[in-house]
């Protein structure tokens, strides 16, 4: 996945886009598709603020995770958009009708037939 990152109000750290990039490898498992990402690094008084945002064919996924770490932060927000990609994952297996399936029109085929 590429990704692209905006600090603001923050010096940039190769240690935490090294550990952002880690992090989202781990949770762009769950993606159907290859998309891109765009990570924002915010201060906001006393706390960090990471906004994620990855784009695919299928979907616009968006998390914001807030802390006094900015790794902390980076864990919310990747939980976060976990939850999204299992929830879109799971609504892509299992979209078919249960009554268009072909066990449930065989089985349907069996009880016609036992009542002929």
């Amino acid at each position: 996945m590429k990704i692209n990152y905006t600090f603001k109000h923050l010096d940039h750290s190769e240690s935490l886009q090294n550990y952002t990039e880690e992090r989202m490898g781990e949770v762009g498992r769950f993606l159907l598709k290859e998309g891109y990402g765009s990570v924002y690094f915010s201060k906001q008084k006393n706390e960090f603020c990471v906004e994620l945002s990855v784009n695919t064919r299928q979907k616009y996924f968006k998390a914001t995770g807030f802390a006094s770490d900015p790794y902390a932060a980076v864990d919310a927000a990747a939980e976060k958009l976990e939850k999204q990609f299992l929830k879109v994952n799971k609504q892509f297996k299992s979209h078919k009708k249960p009554e268009q399936t072909k066990e449930a029109r065989t089985e349907h085929v069996m009880r016609w037939k036992k009542a002929a």
